[in-house]
């Protein structure tokens, strides 16, 4: 029997990110944003550290950077793809 994997695989490029689900043999393609946004996410910040940086990074209001941060986490929450935060 193969061992279950920990976490997905990502890959990020510059133009997104594709995540492979192994155990459950998905692959998901995240844009550009959700990209940044998973890698930020990855990296433990906060909710209001991920909204500062989208605002700076990508020029965009603060709502719409919530919005955003908040959608794509409701996505991966319902794959099984939130990463885990280890403190």
């Amino acid at each position: 029997m193969l061992p279950k994997t920990e976490r997905p695989r990502c890959v990020h490029t510059p133009d997104g990110s594709v995540i492979l689900d192994i155990d459950h043999g998905r692959m998901f393609t995240l844009n550009c944003t959700a990209s940044v946004i998973f890698q930020l996410l990855e990296r433990g910040l906060r909710e209001d550290q991920i909204v500062e940086k989208l605002v700076q990074t990508f020029h965009i209001s603060e709502d719409v950077a919530r919005s955003d941060l908040t959608d794509l986490c409701q996505s991966l929450e319902n794959y099984a793809l939130l990463p885990a935060h280890e403190n």
